[in-house]
């Protein structure tokens, strides 16, 4: 009992004094029924649509396309057919059937309509939204929690903008939809997440935004307006990394930055404003250095914190769409000393070092056990991986966000920070520091339990050596992307590819013990969610020594 006191306590002592208010009134309110419709003035055009972001095949070969005309919607590898009471379908996790309500699905259909001007498309998603109103007019369920209405309202506003003249001409349609839209706009304002923060705060503040334009509320517009600034000097940190350090999170509020600047530039063109710049560049470029230089070259998201590949735009459309929307062309850097995330290059290799904070004291929810942990990848594909995300509900999600499953080093079988929970962090890490020079990084950080850890990787000459300094009994562990597996070789370890060639050996020093996991529910991997693949995970076990221990790959 007194263990369950402690852990609540070391969870909701780092919370801001707001959040306990927020947390009370959102327990109060939260079965309070949303009114469901209500008369919507006059709109103007909101001007969202990015061909390099909805229209690019990198994003769009997600969808299935015929099966959304079918009726059937596959969401993070899972398949089911939106309907019935309040959309809830209660064989699919509660993660599918939250973007199930995003409608995300519809984008696709406006993309299609515009490649090929077929009115099926334009029905399709006529349809769904009729059907979306209809089954959620009880104003309770997963549709009206406030992260769902902001994803939804920014979807179906850009697939407003992308379908064009054939929404604008079916006035009845035309009306319906924006009479639904304007009272999750205004149900939104009652429930924001202001007990969360974060990147659920961020979207309710955006689509707030947006919907005071389209809706022409100038005084609600600018109060929110006036929130959404104060939220980007608190989110993104000096480096341009988003202060949940998961570049999946980032990739996200990187195109919230991008929706809002293409409407603030069309509004100022309306209003005859010769203002280029809507002042969101700045950070825009900031962002899309710290993305590029740390995705770019890796083969996919990094897999620090939760990230997966199948949420966010993937980075080729950002890229595209930053360059023709906003001529901002990322600028390579090789440290991000703020987030803790710093990049090492060689001929061939590309490698990703976490010496950061788990996260944000107060929203600590997507954080993971992966300080002083690293990624590695050989010509652009991964190989030695953390071990991702994959899901937030279920068995596997203590197992993903736990120190093992990460290229780091677990001190007398103790945990980093105290993940508990969906998304809870009680005690955790503290003192992380990092700092590179040419050819090396290096980190530090004291675990929840005080343990002082350290370790410094040096990439030169064909060879990557990983110095750690842990007191008490260390484990590291090594986990191979899928299409790679290790072979014991006399004292060495070898990484060998599908075909038998070696990719690189693992040396480690006398006396130490090591075993290679090749199969079980604790050595997955998730490079996306809902995507589990089976890998091999090597252990190493060595007694801390003052002095370091040494581990080194050379590649072949």
């Amino acid at each position: 009992m007194w263990k369950e006191i402690e852990k609540y306590y070391q969870t909701l002592k780092y919370l801001k004094k707001s959040q306990f208010f927020y947390l009370l009134r959102n327990r109060m309110e939260r079965n309070k029924k949303a009114v469901t419709m209500m008369r919507a003035p006059e709109v103007r055009k909101l001007h969202l649509w990015s061909r390099g972001l909805d229209e690019h095949p990198q994003y769009l070969k997600r969808f299935d396309l015929q099966e959304i005309l079918e009726g059937r919607v596959t969401l993070l590898y899972e398949s089911g057919e939106p309907g019935g009471k309040n959309w809830a379908v209660p064989d699919k996790s509660h993660l599918w059937n939250f973007n199930l309500h995003y409608l995300e699905f519809l984008i696709p259909l406006a993309a299609a309509y515009r490649c090929e001007n077929e009115e099926r498309y334009y029905e399709c998603f006529r349809t769904y939204c009729r059907r979306w109103i209809e089954d959620n007019a009880e104003g309770t369920g997963d549709g009206w929690h406030p992260y769902t209405i902001s994803l939804r309202l920014t979807n179906l506003w850009i697939c407003m903008d992308g379908l064009g003249e054939i929404l604008q001409k079916d006035q009845g349609f035309f009306q319906e939809l924006n009479n639904s839209m304007y009272a999750q706009y205004c149900h939104l304002q009652k429930r924001l997440e202001l007990h969360l923060l974060g990147n659920h705060y961020f979207e309710n503040l955006k689509a707030v935004l947006l919907g005071a334009g389209y809706f022409q509320e100038s005084l609600v517009y600018q109060n929110y307006k006036k929130k959404f600034v104060h939220e980007i000097r608190e989110q993104i940190l000096p480096d341009g990394v988003h202060y949940e350090r998961s570049m999946m999170y980032h990739k996200i509020i990187l195109e919230d930055f991008m929706r809002v600047a293409k409407a603030l530039k069309s509004w100022n063109r309306e209003n005859r404003k010769t203002k280029g710049n809507t002042g969101l560049e700045t950070i825009m470029q900031r962002m899309a250095d710290a993305v590029c230089s740390l995705e770019e070259g890796m083969g996919r998201t990094p897999l620090f914190n939760d990230s997966g590949d199948n949420v966010a735009r993937p980075l080729e459309c950002l890229q595209e769409a930053l360059q023709e929307e906003f001529q901002i062309v990322p600028r390579r850097r090789q440290s991000f000393p703020c987030a803790g995330y710093y990049c090492l290059r060689g001929e061939g290799w590309k490698l990703v070092f976490d010496a950061g904070e788990i996260a944000p004291d107060y929203m600590p929810g997507h954080g993971h056990c992966d300080g002083l942990s690293f990624e590695l990848s050989r010509k652009g594909r991964p190989l030695f991986v953390n071990a991702g995300t994959g899901l937030y509900q279920g068995n596997l999600r203590s197992y993903f966000r736990s120190t093992a499953a990460h290229n780091t080093v677990v001190i007398d079988g103790e945990e980093q920070s105290e993940c508990w929970g969906e998304h809870r962090v009680g005690r955790r890490m503290t003192a992380a520091e990092g700092e590179c020079g040419n050819g090396w990084v290096q980190g530090s950080l004291t675990t929840c339990s005080g343990k002082q850890q350290k370790r410094r990787l040096e990439l030169k000459e064909g060879r990557l050596q990983i110095w750690d300094l842990a007191p008490g009994s260390a484990t590291g562990y090594f986990h191979l992307a899928p299409e790679y597996q290790y072979k014991r070789y006399e004292s060495d370890v070898l990484v060998l590819d599908r075909a038998g060639q070696e990719i690189c050996r693992i040396k480690t020093e006398p006396g130490d013990r090591m075993k290679i996991h090749r199969k079980g529910d604790g050595y997955v991997y998730a490079p996306e969610f809902g995507k589990m693949e089976p890998i091999q995970v090597l252990e190493i076990v060595w007694d801390g020594k003052e002095t370091g221990h040494m581990i080194q790959i050379q590649f072949g």
